[in-house]
């Protein structure tokens, strides 16, 4: 009569939980569409990524021609380059008045005079896939960690000013979690329920994954150690012969859902091997090289410490060690999943730090494990009511989540002000004559199409033995970056030459105007130098 009695009443409880955990998700979600529409324009239409523009010019000329090749298959990036071409396209219609299946060879010309309006739906894009990610975290802690995990996670997940400001671009990166964590949500599910059409979908969802990022091939992985668990279960030879079936079944979608998202791959395979060819260069200007050993240091000691608060850090390792110990296959796929990622950016020739923005949420998932277990098991111990464990929970959370909250806040708020570029830009059209010559790098004021005479290079110190070198080709002002010259001054032995040329510069001439990030601001620090005239001959 007791047990019958206890039932309803802990159903009741468990539906009471679930109903909270979406509303709170909801709130959630809204609060992460509202921190990620902030700002989004940025610094539009004069400043934008040098990668989101590559992105951005590629939509548009499949808008314009009216051809589904996009004819680069570096990431490939196929689940953001189809929508937002897509996107421009029905935008442009709209505009012109025009059916959204006609062609108009107009449409680049559109563009170029006014990108904004293509990159702002390229940005709503990685937005949307960036919110959705966040109900994928929550779906997938559950699942993997039990009830509670999913809303923590999901938190947890959403405070990265690095997730926000990458996922304010126009770039793969929010897709890639979104499907990233799709396919892992669905390889658990295979774990309850192995039949064919699950890994069919499976398949086709991770197939989509590695359309949009190489790197989630690893997915593959954890598709086939979740039928290595069901073959290593099976009691008969049927049994196994069904699952071996599904399993080939399964593969076989993550090359079809692959070839749907990426249709022109085999037909460009010369592009493709050029495309992959110059993402795996050995050199890029302050990403360069560590070697497998230095490239995992760096994810693991340099930037992970970066990504995760010093609390989160403390209670990821604390549910990595509670699910070895547990040993359940759930939270193991996911750590298998981290680990074998992990182990292929390092050994990639370069290093990125935005390529963890893929596995933090992850890894804030077993943070938020830990949370709710420790939490459940002070609340067993100690005799405490449900409300006083939901009371405890939220409190652990706030805690936990306060300097990573604050840190996020101040980035949403940033994203709304200028940059250090646009404050250049503006000063120099007020206070420059139009007689000025400039010489500029990368990532300082964008000057083109204004009156001032201004000539870009990735990096005035290359190949340039000092300032005078400028003056005598006959520029009077020098502008660079911090976001160049910083590079070159992190690693003096490997770049004497331009470190000499930037200390010369920063010694010898005569700043004008220093642009830095001020609090709460953006950018670089630009600094613009007047060439002081040689001295006369006596």
């Amino acid at each position: 009569m007791q047990l019958s009695a206890v039932a309803p009443v802990s159903q009741q409880n468990e539906e009471a939980d679930s109903r909270r955990g979406v509303r709170l998700l909801a709130l959630v979600l809204v609060l992460a569409a509202a921190a990620h529409l902030w700002g989004i324009r940025k610094d539009l239409p004069w400043v934008y990524d040098s990668d989101e523009g590559k992105f951005t010019l590629i939509a548009v000329k499949m808008a314009n021609a009216g051809d589904p090749d996009p004819g680069w298959f570096g990431h490939p990036g196929s689940t953001v380059l189809y929508p937002q071409a897509l996107a421009i396209q029905v935008a442009d219609a709209a505009r012109t008045g025009r059916s959204w299946l006609e062609v108009d060879a107009g449409l680049f010309d559109r563009f170029a005079r006014d990108p904004s309006t293509a990159l702002l739906l390229g940005r709503l894009i990685s937005v949307t896939y960036a919110v959705s990610a966040l109900v994928l975290v929550f779906a997938l802690g559950n699942r993997a960690f039990g009830p509670g995990v999913g809303i923590v996670g999901a938190w947890l997940a959403l405070l990265s000013p690095l997730a926000l400001d990458h996922a304010q671009m126009v770039r793969t990166d929010s897709a890639g979690v979104f499907f990233g964590c799709l396919g892992l949500w669905l390889c658990l599910g295979l774990l309850e329920r192995p039949t064919l059409r699950a890994h069919l979908a499976t398949g086709v969802a991770i197939g989509l994954g590695i359309g949009t990022r190489y790197f989630l091939i690893a997915l593959a992985g954890v598709l086939i150690a979740v039928d290595a668990i069901h073959l290593f279960r099976s009691r008969s030879a049927p049994e196994r012969r069904a699952i071996v079936s599904a399993a080939a079944a399964g593969l076989a979608a993550v090359v079809g859902g692959f070839l749907l998202s990426t249709p022109y791959f085999l037909v460009e395979l010369s592009t493709v091997g050029k495309n992959l060819a110059h993402e795996a260069r050995e050199s890029h200007l302050g990403q360069d090289n560590l070697g497998f050993l230095g490239n995992l240091a760096f994810y693991v000691a340099e930037a992970g410490r970066r990504q995760l608060g010093g609390a989160e850090q403390v209670l990821v390792c604390v549910g990595v060690a509670w699910a070895l110990w547990r040993r359940r296959p759930g939270p193991l796929l996911l750590l298998g999943f981290v680990l074998v990622y992990l182990v292929g950016i390092s050994l990639s020739a370069l290093h990125w730090e935005r390529w963890l923005i893929q596995i933090r949420p992850l890894l804030v998932l077993f943070a938020a494990a830990a949370i709710v277990w420790g939490v459940d098991a002070a609340a067993e111990r100690l005799g405490w009511s449900r409300r006083g464990r939901a009371v405890a929970l939220a409190l652990a959370v706030a805690v936990v989540s306060a300097g990573p909250a604050a840190l996020f806040a101040e980035a949403s708020l940033t994203q709304a002000r200028p940059s250090t570029r646009v404050t250049a830009r503006e000063w120099i059209l007020a206070n420059l004559p139009s007689s000025a010559r400039l010489a500029a790098e990368i990532y300082t004021a964008p000057l083109d199409q204004t009156r001032v005479h201004v000539d870009y290079r990735f990096a005035l110190g290359e190949g340039v033995s000092s300032p005078e070198a400028y003056r005598r080709a006959g520029y009077d002002h020098l502008m660079v970056s911090s976001a160049i010259y910083g590079r070159y001054l992190r690693a003096p032995k490997q770049f004497p030459a331009e470190v000499g040329f930037y200390r010369a510069l920063f010694r010898d001439g005569e700043l004008v105007k220093a642009f830095p990030p001020l609090v709460g601001g953006r950018g670089p620090l630009i600094r613009l130098y007047r060439l002081r005239p040689p001295p006369a001959p006596p």
